[in-house]
This record gives C-alpha cells, structure tokens and sequence, in this order.
C-alpha cells in the first residue's frame, strides 16, 4: 500500500462565540496516501476551507494531530513548520498575487526568494505559463488578468516550489469552462509526475473528472468516504 503523506486524528477545532464554544470540526480522522487526488466536499459552511487550513497550520487545532510526511504538524515550532510547509503549497481561494509584478513575475517571486538566479526562474515561469496557457500574459498584470487567469497564476507560481502535496481551497470557483479544463488537465498531470493533491470543493463533477478518492463533510461534522457523494442527505450518508 501507497505511504501515507498526511495523516489526520481526531482533529477537531473550536471557535468560542461570546460565552459559548463553537465546534468548526470534530473528529475527523483522514489518510491521505502519496499519489492521491483527494477531495473534501461539503456544502458552505460544513468546515471544507477550515480542515484545508487545519493541515498546514494557517488555523491551529484544538485537538487531535496532523502528521505530514511524518511530523506532528501541530507540535512544530515556527521554524520547523515553515521548513515542512515548503513541501506542502497552498493555493487560496484569493489568489494572492503581488499586484505590483506581471504574471510572469509573480511566478519568480517565489524562486528568487529561494535562491534561484533571475535567468533560471525566468525560465522556469515561462515554462509553467505555457502549461496553464498563458504565454500570451507573461507581462500583463493582475489587473489585467481575468479571474481564472489569477488563479492559473497563482497555481504555477505555487508549483514552482515543487511541492511534495498541493493543498487547494475550491480550486476551479468561479472559473470559466476553459479555465477549469486547464486546471483539471494541470492537476492531473502534477499528479502523474508522482506528487500530491488535496483540495477542498463543492463541486462534485470535479471530483469525478479527476478521479479522486473523497469525504464528504457535512455541518454536523460527519465524515463519510465514497467515489460519489451524494447532497440528498444531511448526515453526510452516501445514497
């Protein structure tokens, strides 16, 4: 069987309302295996977005462990948590470009950041436009962009840093039909060349076009595993 990449236990988090505490989660126990196209869907406000950020430390849990490439995300100091999130890239919902730098720049923040030389990074960017289709926007920027050329950006600046896993919050909202075949056809591929990806979504049929393993969560923070979810029931079951 497949190594585990991330490992999920009890998790559960807390949001305290006045006088009251507010479960977001509870209970929720997850494996993840190296290779997976894995899927998180509910429906708004089931906890979808809060588990995507529980994973890699963005919001701390208030139980239970997240063991990623077996460390204890939870127990890591801030050091050590940002050498383990180099291998886990994040994609939001807000895309998250510097609206200062073209499209291709963004894409070589990271990399500079890193080390990498201006020539290499350069090159590099150029090579994952061409991937998400859009050589053509190299120098336009974000203002300039539409939304699903944002997020395409955001995803190739996020997989220059070869993560080991991409963790994406509702990847193809909002996005235009074409928009959606090249993230799709782009996840897939990141896939087949050995990594990883965990996504939160409410869409169902994208979960299906990339043949992933999923849960469905519902607000009572029932987690059931299926190949096809179903909305028609509130406890989460599969009809």
């Amino acid at each position: 069987m497949t190594e585990a990449i991330i490992q999920i236990q009890d998790l559960e988090k807390r949001f305290r309302s006045k006088n009251t505490e507010v479960y977001a989660l509870q209970g929720i126990n997850l494996t993840i295996r190296k290779g997976d196209i894995f899927g998180i869907i509910g429906k708004s406000g089931a906890g979808k977005s809060t588990l995507v950020r529980c994973i890699n430390m963005l919001e701390r849990p208030t139980g239970g462990s997240v063991m990623f490439e077996g460390r204890d995300m939870c127990r890591l100091g801030s050091r050590d948590l940002q050498i383990a999130r180099r291998s886990m890239g994040m994609i939001f919902q807000q895309f998250n470009l510097l609206m200062q730098r073209t499209a291709e720049e963004n894409i070589c923040f990271p990399l500079e950041l890193a080390g990498v030389k201006k020539d290499a990074a350069r090159e590099r960017a150029r090579e994952l436009l061409e991937l998400v289709n859009l050589s053509d926007r190299a120098q336009s920027y974000p203002s300039q962009l539409s939304g699903g050329q944002k997020k395409r950006v955001a995803l190739a600046a996020v997989v220059s840093m070869n993560p080991d896993i991409l963790v994406l919050d509702e990847p193809t909202n909002g996005l235009d039909e074409d928009s959606c075949d090249i993230v799709v056809n782009f996840l897939l591929a990141y896939v087949a060349a050995g990594k990883t990806v965990l996504m939160s979504t409410h869409h169902q049929d994208l979960v299906r076009r990339l043949g992933a393993r999923a849960i469905y969560i519902d607000r009572y923070h029932h987690v059931v595993e299926a190949p096809s979810p179903s909305y028609g029931t509130e406890s989460g079951a599969a009809e």
